[in-house]
């Protein structure tokens, strides 16, 4: 009987010896920490979605069911392949993964605050600018971005308390077989629901605007699709430039409406005078800020010129360059990536040349590093002459980037050799975002506004006013007002789509897609030797139409321009470079896919369809002759 007792309680001893809790405590950080990287990059996205106002509340509506399923599949298809590959140090594997994409979607972020696009492959040929604008990033931060940050701590607390309770193992490995298994289930699940988020959309929409493709299925699998499109485009794609390719560029010349003769050579043989100043948009022009005109000298050039008050900057992600582009190339940007970093060697007819051929020298000033935009290439490539840069120039005057706008301006007139003909292209520096340079500014009281982003904008736009008003006063001191061709216009926006609150006192500005729309205009002055109507002109136009009108005025032809001439055009329209389109009767909003009337009203889209598609044509002919080099053929004949 002892005997049987003593076995009964050995039994139980070792039954208590062998005993294991239900769930292994680091079983279960471990299962936190998945979760973490699960929910934690979900946030994330949905972050980075909605504080860019691609997406809009409420969060959880039919409108936003395809982005979010997409998302989650993606990150379950993500952490799958981790436990696929990474075994032992799958948790490190994790935590690392963690960081690339927070840091990738923070970066994304703060470029979508500037540039209104995700990150591209292209845009990381540009990433030497980055150092350069260090101080428009830093203004582009804000205190909600550190959502970035937040799921680090938890993970580096439960990696401790892992490494702590395997103090004396290694991390339990997941035999193969169990692992292919359950990531095979996990993503054979996740394709299901990507499967039914993409049916969801109209990828027929994508290749119009990268934002088409991060609404409808999210920012992650915006990268995937565009690191998929630039290896196809780098590696499998045919330059030649192909027989229906050639047939489509052929037959919208052909059709394209032929110019009328207004004003045909009225300044032939005159100076051309342009200056591209940078960020100042349409709204500043004839308004006053606390009781004072903010541009006089641009409001007086008005009655001396021809005043655009419908023009439309039509830049891309390439912004300052792309401007520089459109206006001496009558071509649209790209939609992904610079033009002057992608396609520096490609033929092109531009202004330069077309002057060159009438004995014209011509000029780029710009008082910034030469590199910067690979503007030593890229102006080869258009053929300036001489290109006037950072190294040439007597830093006198510095303000922001470098030299102020008007020192910049008064040294480059001395550059000029003004005994024969010339071209002079000034591309201005000074009121460059995010424009805090201005604060310690006295030549423009902005009362209450002191040391705000809508105080030190007004200061930067009336500096640059200035500076060009002294810049026209010297042209007529010298003789070269009126023996020459002046064209002034901004190049790109100057609020950030995020900061429309500084619009509201200074323009009473309140933000929808269409109003959004309807702002991106900037001014545009022309102004040629003898002119007499002068005043504003409502032409609906953008920077890709100076070109041609320029070429008119000095009696040239421009066969391979895209633009209009804007004095000769039976209607005005702009097209903007996100398949956006601006016309007399009506405004097209690419980001809502929806057409609104003159009076803000919604109308009904498939009544302009045809329309639309037909103003957006030359943007793919645009596309086609950059990516084919299509020029090239057509200036060899």
């Amino acid at each position: 009987m002892q005997n049987i007792v003593t076995r009964t309680r050995v039994k139980d001893i070792k039954r208590t010896q062998t005993f294991k809790p239900a769930i292994d405590p680091m079983h279960m950080i471990e299962a936190c920490l998945w979760l973490f990287f699960l929910f934690g990059v979900l946030l994330k996205c949905s972050y980075f979605q909605f504080s860019t106002k691609l997406n809009s509340k409420p969060y959880f509506s039919m409108y936003n069911k395809s982005m979010f399923l997409s998302t989650f599949s993606l990150i379950m298809i993500l952490a799958s392949i981790l436990l696929l590959f990474f075994n032992r140090k799958r948790l490190t594997a994790l935590l690392i993964t963690d960081i690339l994409l927070s840091l990738l979607i923070l970066a994304d972020t703060l470029y979508f605050r500037y540039y209104s696009n995700a990150i591209t492959v292209p845009v990381l040929y540009q990433i030497g600018l980055v150092s350069s604008i260090t101080d428009s990033v830093k203004d582009l931060f804000r205190v909600n971005d550190l959502i970035f940050l937040a799921d680090f701590p938890l993970f580096l607390a439960g990696l401790h308390l892992i490494k702590k309770k395997a103090a004396k193992k290694q991390l339990v490995g997941i035999p193969p077989v169990k692992r292919l298994i359950s990531s095979f289930i996990v993503i054979l699940i996740s394709l299901g629901l990507f499967h039914s988020a993409y049916a969801q959309t109209s990828p027929s929409t994508f290749s119009y605007d990268n934002n088409y493709v991060i609404n409808d299925l999210g920012i992650l699998y915006f990268h995937y699709y565009d690191i998929k499109r630039n290896i196809e485009e780098r590696y499998f794609t045919d330059r030649t430039l192909k027989e229906e390719e050639k047939n489509a560029i052929d037959n919208y010349f052909n059709s394209k409406t032929p110019s009328g003769t207004k004003y045909r050579g009225v300044a032939e043989g005159k100076n051309l005078i342009i200056i591209q100043m940078e960020a100042i948009q349409q709204f500043v022009i004839n308004r006053k800020f606390n009781g004072k005109e903010i541009t006089p000298n641009l409001n007086k050039f008005i009655n001396e010129s021809c005043y655009l008050d419908n023009f439309y900057y039509q830049v891309g992600a390439g912004n300052t360059s792309d401007a520089e582009f459109l206006t001496n190339n009558s071509l649209y940007p790209l939609k992904d990536g610079a033009v002057y970093f992608k396609f520096p060697t490609n033929t092109y007819e531009s202004l330069p040349k077309l002057l060159k051929k009438k004995g014209y020298t011509s000029y780029a000033f710009h008082a910034y590093t030469p590199s910067f935009w690979n503007r030593t290439e890229m102006y080869k490539a258009v053929g300036f002459d001489k290109f006037i840069n950072s190294d040439d120039f007597i830093m006198d005057e510095h303000l922001g980037w470098g030299l102020g706008d008007e020192s910049f301006l008064m040294q480059s007139l001395d550059k000029i050799d003004t005994s024969e003909p010339f071209y002079g292209f000034f591309i201005t520096l000074s009121s460059h975002h995010p424009y805090n340079y201005f604060e310690d500014y006295e030549g423009f009281d902005v009362g209450p506004y002191e040391d705000t982003m809508t105080g030190n904008y007004v200061k930067a736009a009336n500096y640059v006013d200035k500076a060009v008003g002294r810049f026209l006063d010297e042209l007529k001191a010298r003789g070269l007002y009126d023996n020459s061709i002046i064209v002034i216009y901004g190049d790109h926006h100057a609020v950030l789509k995020d900061q429309t609150d500084m619009l509201k006192d200074l323009i009473g500005f309140e933000f929808s897609e269409y109003n959004w729309t309807k702002l991106q205009k900037t001014p545009c002055f022309i102004r040629y030797p003898g002119m007499t109507e002068t005043g504003v002109n409502n032409t609906i136009c953008g920077e890709i139409d100076l070109l041609p009108t320029i070429a008119n005025l000095m009696g040239i032809d421009a066969p391979y321009a895209l633009g209009k001439d804007i004095f000769n055009t039976e209607k005005g329209y702009a097209v903007l470079r996100n398949s956006s389109v601006i016309t007399e009767e009506f405004t097209y909003v690419a980001s809502e896919d929806k057409v609104y009337g003159n009076d803000g009203q919604l109308l009904d889209k498939s009544l302009y369809e045809s329309e639309i598609a037909r103003y957006q044509h030359e943007l793919e002919i645009s596309d086609i002759i950059l990516n084919k080099n299509a020029l090239s053929v057509y200036l060899k004949d």
